[in-house]
């Protein structure tokens, strides 16, 4: 079954989450191996910074599929049993997981005074892009300026931090859905999960 249903996600949704959640780990796995095996230094620096950059774009392609995916096919209803304060604590945890999954990769874009140039992906660095250029015109301040609060962001603030805090509260409540609960939350979306 492609389409999601109004009890499981379909096949579409279920390898958008999956794609993604692999993405992200792999951005993370590859940038921890560049400071904590090879010191931040040396020859790897380059294969593995275009590496991540190459994935940390893999991951905005597949999100907007995954958004789009989403708004054009709804996805199944909680638990009725779910109390509604729950409810609202998951709609709000989603929204945030997927904005802070929108604005990691492009914050590190823009955070970046170098495109990407890895295999297929051939990007343009965002300050010699049009809207780079506009803003840049528009606010009337050097580059440098402009990247520091992504820069910020990205490295310091929600790449460290918040996007994998996020990341434990969504696993940790869909195990306790799974273990505590005993309901179908996280077995509709495995991919051998329910499917009807």
């Amino acid at each position: 079954m492609l389409k999601n249903s109004e009890t499981s996600y379909g096949s579409v949704a279920k390898w958008l989450h999956w794609i993604i959640a692999a993405l992200v780990v792999t951005a993370y796995l590859i940038i921890e191996s560049f400071h904590w095996v090879f010191g931040g230094e040396g020859p790897m620096r380059s294969p593995l910074i275009s590496a991540h950059k190459a994935v940390g774009f893999s991951v905005l392609v597949f999100m907007i599929l995954r958004l789009f995916w989403r708004v054009t096919n709804p996805p199944p209803g909680l638990p009725k049993s779910m109390p509604v304060w729950q409810v609202r604590v998951s709609h709000f945890s989603h929204f945030l997981l997927y904005f802070f999954l929108f604005a990691m990769p492009i914050s590190g874009y823009i955070g970046n005074t170098a495109g990407v140039s890895y295999g297929i992906f051939q990007i343009t660095p965002f300050r010699d892009t049009l809207a780079g250029q506009w803003i840049l015109a528009t606010l009337d301040v050097p580059y440098e300026q402009l990247e520091i609060p992504f820069d910020t962001f990205h490295y310091r603030i929600s790449g460290p931090y918040i996007v994998w805090v996020l990341v434990l509260l969504h696993v940790s409540a869909a195990l306790y859905h799974h273990a505590v609960l005993k309901d179908e939350v996280l077995r509709r979306m495995l991919p051998r999960g329910r499917s009807s």
